[in-house]
């Protein structure tokens, strides 16, 4: 097989494909919020750190920072969720190990909100700290 025959392999690139991808993604965000309780205590979060990002004028590496925290805990919430609604609907009774693979997953989620708490107080004491 040479170089031209693998080129041809290839589709070319859809953008009516390419921007329905993005609506899937949406719905799916929309999805989280509407249906997971958690999603939406960490997207109240996520507009308060905002604000105070905001309010205390971080810096652009400490709004970076804060952003990836949230960001973070956001995309695990959302694999955990994806994740759990495939084993509710393969399996919808108790099993061990889908119980296991569930907590492990909550597991993840708790220590990423952790993570991104810690930062958070890493970059906002030292303004709370000024005020005082």
């Amino acid at each position: 097989m040479n170089a031209t025959s693998k080129i041809k392999m290839y589709k070319s690139f859809n953008f009516k494909k390419f921007f329905k991808s993005f609506a899937h993604a949406i719905d799916g965000v929309v999805y989280l919020l509407s249906n997971e309780q958690n999603a939406r205590i960490h997207a109240i979060a996520t507009i308060m750190v905002g604000i105070l990002a905001y309010i205390f004028q971080v810096t652009r590496i400490e709004a970076a920072v804060l952003f990836m925290a949230v960001i973070l805990v956001f995309a695990i919430e959302i694999i955990n969720t994806a994740i759990e609604k495939v084993f509710d609907l393969l399996h919808p009774g108790d099993h061990e190990i889908i119980r296991g693979v569930k907590d492990a997953m909550a597991g993840a989620v708790l220590i990423s909100t952790i993570i991104a708490f810690a930062v958070a107080a890493l970059v906002f004491l030292p303004y709370v700290k000024a005020l005082v």
